[in-house]
């Protein structure tokens, strides 16, 4: 392992999960010494890799918002468990899996099925993937400091019967600010602030101060602002509360589309920052009468929406 290309960034963070597998944290942990030689091992791995990344991005005179999607969460992964804290909050949640899993009520059709268990850092909550002998569950990071009821819910979502008691206690606990707090890290961790803002024509980071300054009074802190790679026909906008961030869809940084409508896309997604979400039995609802008003003060409201109206039939 002498060196690092970017080009392996991933590849060798699938290495890295190798050594991190439920089986071998599980045999490890029977023993102080062995456990301590994995560690280490990892540990290793880890810090050579986020060195050798990091003399890469240096030397291109780039920054990790300049990967590929893939390969930036990868960096970023190794870079989140290079801190001790991290790693060993990873591994301990490990264990604490191989504790729950026997005791699964899992469904018919999984149980003649090996399970793999990963936390790595990806788009969504968890995904399960089946293989030819195994299934693989693999769970956001932001996950691993998570108690062992959320942690026993997933499992049970994810291999059994899902509940609407389950459901609701892995939603409950990503709102709150300990899960916020560790998603967004791990978002943009290494990213310059803004790297995601500027487009081709239009600039986030433009849109939010007028914005904020004509609605919000300058009172609205600023969000992570990211244009959206993928173009879009029908939902132009969307606030991402768990990582504080307002997307735009690539469709709109066009010269043809007026800046007024990115500022109303860009009101709208803040008034979801600003006035969050409403229960109402199981269901969260964001487009609340309140909103509703609150959305109507917006100067060229009319305009806006039959422009994006106009926009979203012709692209359909």
């Amino acid at each position: 392992m002498a060196s690092l290309s970017i080009q392996n960034i991933v590849k060798q963070t699938s290495f890295i999960q190798e050594l991190m597998t439920l089986s071998k944290v599980a045999v490890a942990s029977q023993g102080g010494s062995s456990y301590q030689s994995l560690l280490g091992q990892i540990k290793g791995h880890i810090q050579f890799s986020v060195e050798k990344i990091d003399e890469a991005l240096l030397h291109r005179e780039i920054s990790a918002a300049d990967l590929a999607v893939r390969s930036r969460r990868a960096y970023q992964w190794l870079k989140f468990l290079e801190e001790d804290q991290n790693l060993d909050a990873h591994l301990d949640s490990l264990q604490r899996i191989n504790l729950f899993l026997p005791a699964v009520k899992t469904l018919p059709r999984y149980r003649r099925y090996q399970v793999d268990f990963l936390f790595y850092h990806i788009g969504s909550l968890y995904k399960i993937q089946g293989r030819s002998s195994s299934i693989e569950i693999a769970a956001q990071e932001g996950l691993i400091t998570a108690p062992d009821s959320i942690l026993i819910a997933l499992l049970e979502t994810a291999l059994g019967k899902p509940s609407q008691i389950n459901r609701k206690k892995i939603r409950d606990y990503t709102f709150t600010s300990a899960y916020k707090a560790s998603r967004e890290n791990l978002e943009y961790l290494a990213i310059p602030r803004g790297s995601f803002s500027r487009g081709s024509v239009h600039d986030l980071a433009e849109s939010f101060k007028r914005v904020n300054r004509a609605y919000f009074n300058d009172e609205i802190p600023i969000p992570h602002l990211v244009w959206n790679n993928r173009l879009t026909f029908r939902k132009f906008g969307h606030y991402q509360w768990d990582i504080d961030t307002v997307m735009v869809s690539r469709t709109l940084d066009h010269s043809q589309v007026p800046e007024f409508v990115v500022d109303y896309v860009m009101y709208h997604e803040l008034l979801h920052k600003k006035l969050g979400a409403r229960q109402a039995k199981s269901r969260r609802l964001v487009h609340t009468g309140k909103f509703r008003e609150e959305e109507a003060k917006f100067a060229r409201l009319k305009q806006a929406q039959d422009f994006i109206n106009k926009l979203s039939k012709t692209l359909a």
